[in-house]
């Protein structure tokens, strides 16, 4: 039982990676705390429900077609409202951008609730990945191996891409020094738009993903959002390698907090984003991991 729990803890974790892999991305370049990182999750979940049933529904081709066109819907709402909104507060103070943030939350919540109702809805698993693999007299869902495959393949991408390709040279630099950037005529806007787009991106097609794992209904962003800042805190925003490791972390002692502790399972993971931010305030951790500029 140990063993399963901390495999699933894993897997949970690796989808709370690609939640908070978005979140942090946007912090790390725009310095925006975005409180609508929920409501794209939620909207990608939404989403897939619609498009399934003209997308060849229950097989996996359908799903993943799906899931990939939930998420360019998401990331095409996530640059809409960078452009028209969000491009006008970045010199703004922080309390402006969470007002304009949770507004785009109650506009989306509102929006979900009217075109698809307050039930709840489901969408159904492909055959493909409803199976379970044995191994060692235990059995694993096969589609949770699928989402920590897609895990790593984002990781891997957002690697490369930070690392190897001029684009990402550009988000390292607007990372550390945005002045420096703008002074070398770089387009500042255009960078925060296509962050804000990918990262969005990343939101629906989390969502999307989770969205045959569990029922679907406009609140779903409140338990989301909620998570992945959590993450994102334990990890250091604006840290990449930190939301992964903040993921796992909170992802295992979720699941352990359930075999073990089950009424004190979400208080413990509140205790330990305390004990971190305790620590850090205490300078503790200055060089604790490397962020998007020092990939």
């Amino acid at each position: 039982m140990l063993i399963v729990q901390v495999f699933n803890g894993l897997m949970e974790g690796m989808m709370l990676f690609l939640i908070a892999s978005g979140l942090t991305l946007i912090f790390g370049v725009s310095r925006i705390i975005n409180f609508a990182h929920g409501s794209f999750y939620m909207l990608g979940a939404f989403l897939v429900y619609q498009f399934l049933p003209f997308l060849f529904d229950g097989t996996l081709a359908g799903f993943v077609i799906a899931v990939i066109g939930g998420a360019l819907v998401v990331a095409a709402i996530g640059w809409l409202f960078e452009r028209v909104f969000l491009r006008h507060i970045y010199q703004s103070n922080e309390l402006m951008q969470l007002i304009i943030t949770v507004a785009l939350v109650l506009i989306i919540r509102d929006a979900v609730r009217l075109l698809w109702g307050s039930n709840d809805v489901v969408v159904s698993m492909p055959p493909e990945l409803s199976n379970a693999i044995e191994i060692s007299g235990s059995y694993f869902p096969v589609f949770q191996f699928a989402i920590f495959g897609v895990g790593l393949f984002v990781l891997f991408m957002m690697v490369a891409i930070i690392r190897f390709t001029r684009a990402g040279v550009l988000l390292r630099a607007a990372t550390d020094d945005r002045g420096m950037v703008a002074l070398l005529g770089v387009n500042q806007g255009r960078v925060f738009a296509a962050v804000f787009t990918a990262g969005s991106f990343l939101a629906g097609l989390a969502g999307g993903l989770a969205a045959p794992f569990g029922d679907i209904n406009y609140l779903l962003d409140t338990n989301v959002i909620l998570e992945a800042f959590i993450v994102v805190v334990i990890g250091g925003l604006g840290n990449l390698w930190g939301a992964l490791a903040g993921a796992i972390a909170v992802g295992v002692l979720k699941s352990l907090g359930v075999l073990y502790f089950p009424r004190f399972a979400m208080v413990l993971i509140f205790v330990i984003m305390a004990a971190v931010l305790v620590v850090r305030s205490m300078n503790l951790f200055r060089n604790e991991s490397r962020g998007l500029g020092e990939l």
